[in-house]
């Protein structure tokens, strides 16, 4: 039906007042979902963490069988020369894809592509460490008596409660390491807030979440019987006499 002269045609488009509304809405919907989105994101990046400390705890548990209960070894320096010869990225490298595993999606260090600091060719080869007590060289115990040193299965009297891997720190001479050093979190009884402040300087002890530099910072840890947990600091380390590093205690804590 052809409109009257009098009669206006219908416009069924947006008016600028209904678009802008449109917008606002918009706006104020991705505002909301943007924290959940990003929480999200960091839930499946801190699964995937664990899944590659399995990886790399399931190979070492082959290479072991291999060697007759012996574990593996660190070899990657955070000062001084490193032993590229016995550092265990060569050795389990032989059971898993460990250029798949070895970088977590937690891991925002830059020296995967500058040096790490006060060195000009040295990188980062790993965002997962050793525990020192489970290492044949830089073991506190083999340091004092070789025949100590906590390197095979058959000495360590609780695996499941004795951790093996762990994040290292993404900045400082430890960026570039594949072990710790406990030993040296400890300053003593006058200093008991000490631990969780040094530990950071060597380990990423907040990769999952929290404050660095706090004993409520939690992070992705490996234990020596396979499994993985997500534990804050306080958890792991208290003094020399509470911590799950040390084999010899572990199972107390």
């Amino acid at each position: 039906m052809v409109p009257k002269n009098d009669e206006q045609p219908v416009h069924h488009g947006f008016t600028v007042i209904e678009l802008l509304v449109v917008i606002a809405i918009l706006a104020i919907l991705i505002a909301v979902l943007m924290p959940s989105l990003s929480a999200m994101g960091h839930r499946a990046r801190v699964a995937e963490d664990m899944t590659n400390l399995r990886a790399l705890q399931f190979a070492h548990y082959q290479y072991a069988i291999d060697e007759d209960g012996k574990f593996a070894d660190a070899g990657l320096a955070h000062g001084g020369l490193a032993n590229e010869e016995i550092a265990w990225l060569n050795s389990v490298g032989k059971y898993v894809n460990i250029d798949g595993v070895v970088r977590s999606p937690l891991d925002t260090s830059p020296h995967w592509e500058i040096p790490v600091e006060g060195t000009t060719n040295r990188f980062r080869r790993t965002s997962y460490g050793w525990n020192n007590y489970l290492s044949r060289t830089h073991s506190p115990d083999a340091a004092i008596d070789p025949r100590k040193a906590v390197d095979r299965m058959s000495r360590t009297t609780n695996p499941a409660k004795t951790v093996h891997f762990l994040h290292m720190a993404g900045k400082g001479s430890f960026a570039g390491a594949d072990h710790v050093h406990v030993e040296n979190w400890w300053i003593g009884e006058s200093h008991p807030d000490a631990p969780p402040i040094l530990a950071s300087n060597q380990v990423e002890t907040n990769v999952v979440s929290g404050s660095p530099k706090s004993i409520e910072a939690k992070s992705n840890y490996g234990f020596v019987d396979g499994h993985v947990e997500t534990l804050h600091f306080i958890d792991v380390y208290v003094d020399p006499s509470r911590n799950r590093f040390n084999p010899g205690i572990a199972p107390l804590f």
